[in-house]
């Protein structure tokens, strides 16, 4: 689809990890052969998070192309059915987008990429409730010296999508974390109806101007070739 309409549509390539050298192969065969617009990850592989010292280089060379990297997130192994009857994705994607984050924290992932342009569905998951407390715990750290500026603007640089934040609680949450320059539009199709997403944003409080940099203007800040 992106080669027949590359005007219209973009992609993002998935990385085979934990495998590290076929992760550096596939970034280069995606972005250099295939255009393909930013990498797609996931929060966890095999109960792996992505600071982890042996997925550095795959963070060191997207921080070289100053990739736009997406997660979202799944589900560890060891809380899939932590709660019988509860399925994953009502708590557990939302605490593993948090997980993803702060491995990326705490790792100095962050703060050595800070090129890479991260974007984190669901509104960040708990970060934007956990946020103030995250920062206030690691600043008392040996991980702080890491981040000289604080930990909470480490928080602002990376983008948020709203995909399934339905109710002005979290989205006021997302929106006060990130500010509205930082956070996109996403539709979680197929997981969700595409109108969801649309009329969940449409219920929220927003100016013209804020709710077109959320549909639209903030992403082609990210993929300006897409601007038409």
């Amino acid at each position: 689809l992106h080669a027949r309409h590359p005007a219209h549509f973009g992609f993002f390539a998935s990385l085979p990890l934990p495998e590290v050298e076929a992760s550096l192969e596939e970034t280069a065969y995606a972005l250099d052969t295939l255009g393909a617009d930013g990498i797609g990850l996931m929060t966890n592989y095999g109960g792996r998070y992505p600071g982890e010292a042996d997925f550095a280089p795959v963070f060191d060379e997207l921080e070289r192309r100053a990739a736009v990297v997406y997660f979202h997130p799944t589900a560890p192994d060891c809380c899939v059915n932590l709660l019988p009857g509860v399925p994953a994705p009502l708590v557990e994607f939302a605490f593993d987008t948090t997980r993803a984050i702060v491995s990326l924290l705490f790792s100095g992932t962050l703060a050595r990429c800070p090129d890479i342009r991260f974007i984190f569905s669901h509104g960040g998951g708990t970060l934007p409730m956990l946020a103030g407390r995250i920062a206030a715990v690691a600043a008392n750290l040996p991980q702080a010296t890491q981040y000289p500026g604080g930990i909470m603007p480490e928080f602002k640089k990376l983008y948020y999508d709203v995909v399934s934040v339905f109710d002005p609680v979290g989205f006021t949450a997302v929106q006060q974390l990130a500010g509205v320059s930082h956070m996109l539009f996403g539709s979680d199709y197929p997981y969700w109806d595409t109108e969801a997403n649309v009329s969940a944003l449409g219920r929220q409080t927003l100016s013209t101007a804020d709710r077109q940099a959320i549909e639209r203007d903030n992403a082609l800040a990210l993929f300006p070739r897409l601007a038409r």
